[in-house]
């Protein structure tokens, strides 16, 4: 029996050798822990003093879990109090709880209670608060915790790769891959590091880090709307920055065009909003915004000042009656108004598919008030619509007239 015990003593001794003694300790306040932090750095329980017990109560229960404080690895826990009334009493315990850390009020973006997360430096470096913290049971939070501190190590392994290689280019893209990693902040003096290592941007990641989009100072929307095309296509750019630039693109499409005219670009912006990060709150936003915002140009509506954009961008006409084999004559007639119109082309869809085509472009004016278009359809079409590229220049939108479809 004896042999037995020690034999299973043995066996749990190698099982525990190799692996790191996690030992995440509470201190008293910022001087004891000052002297026994660890690379892991400290993580501060901040409770609200005498203003919300139920905060309280949660920090002193949390701090002392057995599983939050294994989730801390070796950091140094502390505890301390926010009041609401700042004044010297108050203050000298909040200097002996945080010390260099700081005062948590100092903190405005920050609800309280909140786990605040430290480097060794005394840096901030990650938050857990609101929702995230209120609503989740413990072993929750103990997950979270850890999901904070293994982030970290995320990030400064990338660095420590950036540090080791020579190719300028990758330095630069694992520095910004570093911005990168979930529940962290940013490392400081990201972008100073970013220029001191690839000084040209040659990888163009400073530029990514940087990035902002909106309409430029007498920027054509061709002009824009190419380079909205070009962000969506930037391997370096997040998924949350290219859909606040579709967002961006939706509302200045919406602006210039209105919803009919505008309707096309705005749904496929909006489809690759959604597409881009569909549980978002920008990606939830699309199927709402392509269903409020854009109307159809439907077979009846002709044309008018409030349908032909000014810019030359194609527009479908929907419920168009060509389906049959034969042949069809689309006409374009001006009833009134000072301009005519300018049609750059014309094709007819069959969905996505284009089944015939008129590329050169033709004017509709007071001295040629119609244009007819025929068109020769050889088998039946599921999804007929018309797509009109119009070329009016942005002050000469001003007529009204009718499109008409007969079979011939």
């Amino acid at each position: 029996m004896k042999k037995t015990l020690s034999l299973l003593s043995l066996a749990a001794m190698f099982a525990t050798m190799g692996q790191p003694a996690l030992a995440a300790k509470q201190y008293t306040d910022f001087e004891a822990a000052k002297q026994q932090v660890t690379d892991d750095g400290y993580v501060v329980f901040i409770y609200p003093s005498g203003w919300d017990r139920y905060g309280e109560k949660l920090c002193k229960k949390l701090i002392a879990d057995k599983g939050v404080q294994a989730a801390a690895g070796n950091a140094a826990l502390l505890l301390a109090p926010i009041f609401q009334n700042r004044n010297d009493t108050t203050n000298a315990k909040c200097r002996k709880s945080m010390g260099a850390l700081g005062y948590p009020g100092d903190m405005s973006n920050i609800s309280y209670p909140a786990i605040i997360f430290y480097e060794k430096s005394g840096r901030m470096y990650a938050t857990l608060h609101g929702e995230a913290l209120m609503k989740a049971s413990v072993k929750e939070v103990a997950e979270l915790v850890k999901a904070r501190m293994a982030a970290k190590q995320k990030q400064q392994e990338l660095l420590n790769k950036s540090g080791a290689t020579t190719d300028v280019q990758e330095k630069a893209r694992l520095i910004l891959a570093s911005t990168r990693v979930d529940g962290v902040e940013w490392p400081q003096q990201i972008r100073e590091t970013l220029k001191a290592v690839d000084p040209s941007d040659s990888a163009g990641c400073l530029a990514a880090l940087n990035f902002g989009f909106g309409p430029q100072n007498n920027e054509s929307m061709d002009d824009f709307l190419k380079r909205l095309d070009a962000a969506l296509d930037n391997k370096l750019l997040t998924p949350w920055q290219k859909q606040r630039a579709c967002a961006t693109a939706i509302g200045h499409i919406r602006r210039s065009y209105g919803s009919l005219a505008g309707g096309p670009l705005i749904t496929k912006y909006g489809k690759a909003m959604h597409k881009l990060d569909p549980k978002s709150a920008l990606g939830l936003s699309a199927p709402v915004i392509m269903r409020d915002w854009v109307k159809q140009y439907r077979y009846g509506h002709g044309w008018s000042d409030q349908v032909i954009p000014s810019s030359p961008i194609p527009m479908l006409i929907h419920d168009v009656p060509i389906s049959k084999p034969g042949t069809s004559v689309v006409n374009f007639r001006l009833t009134t108004g000072r301009d005519g119109i300018r049609i750059n082309r014309l094709r007819l869809m069959d969905g996505n598919s284009c089944v015939a085509s008129y590329d050169e472009p033709r004017e509709v004016t007071w001295g040629n008030t119609q244009q007819n278009y025929t068109f020769t359809v050889k088998k039946a079409l599921k999804n007929p619509k018309l797509e009109i590229t119009y070329g009016n220049e942005p002050n000469k939108r001003s007529s009204w007239g009718e499109i008409t479809v007969k079979a011939q």
